[in-house]
């Protein structure tokens, strides 16, 4: 990418972005790919001020006109002339590569897996260059095996939708099997896979032309079920909130679920186990309990009610099914093998 300015701004930009990722790409002390050049005279080929860091794997050389030759590091990093060039600079690269990506999709592709990771740092903050990276975003999901943009979700919307669904987490094949998808699959609504660590810290703030981003999640159930079947497991909810207080916020009866016996949410003001881990990894460790859903037409419950005895049992063993799902594990694995044993010799029995 070659740039050649005049005028109020007098600079000239190479730029290149390489085929693999530099080894140092996600280090705190990467090396800039990056020289300065002041009127053609080598300045610095380590200044991380002249491109913001999600691009930090474009490489190449910046020859600016209007500086003095003895320059320092201080002066360049409040610099309004650099600043002015960063500007550019950061508007032409991301141009170029939305071209790319219009008009060359397998290669755009190929540049996406190796460098999409760190482009998405980009999307946290405010940066005036919000709006032009979600363009450049490709995700996996229910759709298909491929990577998907989000003109592409938009131009698929069913219906009155207007918010982007997606569901974050660290494992895809976890993600396009977890119990949540069933609701959405049955309607033919599109839901996002995102299984990038930094997809559950950047993308709750994001909107794309008019559509927000919604965690399913944690996303309100409609609750479309009788009075008769709320009443007829009333007692039965009551019970498993007794159990499992220690380890949920709240036991709830759900109509999102068809298939799966129970599932797990949170509550929309509270993160969830994805943005957890995150936080963890981030020293800022908190543990927010999730809500445990159950589905009242499984097999499970409607057995249940005439056998109430294996109720703790039950309740135990959906709460870790539903945790498992999500990838979250088991908190006491021998109390899990325990109540699973018992129900398998009683099927025997």
């Amino acid at each position: 990418l070659h740039t050649k300015s005049e005028g109020k701004l007098e600079y000239n930009s190479l730029f290149f972005i390489p085929q693999n990722a530099p080894f140092d790409l996600f280090r705190v002390d990467y090396q800039s790919g990056l020289k300065l050049y002041v009127k053609r005279v080598f300045i610095s080929d380590d200044d991380k001020e002249l491109l913001p860091t999600y691009l930090r794997f474009v490489r190449g050389i910046i020859d600016v006109e209007d500086l003095p030759l003895n320059v320092s590091r201080e002066i360049l990093q409040e610099n309004q002339i650099l600043k002015g060039v960063k500007e550019a600079s950061v508007k032409k690269i991301l141009g170029e590569l939305e071209k790319l990506k219009n008009n060359d999709k397998e290669k755009y592709l190929s540049f996406f897996k190796t460098f999409g990771k760190v482009l998405k740092e980009g999307l946290y903050g405010f940066g005036g260059e919000k709006d032009s990276l979600l363009k450049l975003m490709l995700y996996k999901s229910t759709k298909g095996e491929n990577l998907r943009s989000l003109e592409e979700y938009k131009n698929d919307l069913q219906g009155e939708q207007k918010e982007i669904f997606y569901i974050a987490g660290n494992n895809e094949s976890l993600l396009r099997t977890s119990p949540l998808l069933e609701e959405y699959k049955q309607k033919n609504i599109e839901v996002l896979l995102m299984d990038d660590e930094i997809d559950s810290l950047v993308t709750p703030m994001l909107e794309f032309e008019g559509l927000k981003f919604v965690a399913i999640n944690q996303v309100e159930d409609k609750n479309e079920l009788s009075d008769e079947e709320k009443n007829t497991f009333a007692p039965l909810v009551a019970k498993f909130k007794e159990l499992l207080k220690d380890q949920v916020e709240d036991v709830r009866l759900t109509s999102r679920l068809k298939d799966s016996p129970s599932c797990i949410v949170y509550d929309k003001n509270k993160p969830d186990f994805a943005m957890q881990q995150l936080l963890k990894q981030m020293g800022q460790e908190q543990n927010f309990k999730p809500i445990l859903e159950i589905n009242p037409k499984h097999a499970i419950f409607t057995g249940l009610k005439n056998n109430e005895s294996f109720s703790a049992d039950i309740a135990t063993l959906v709460l870790n099914m539903a945790k498992l799902s999500e990838g979250m594990g088991v908190d006491n694995p021998a109390e899990f093998n325990a109540s699973l044993t018992k129900i398998i010799n009683k099927a025997f029995s």
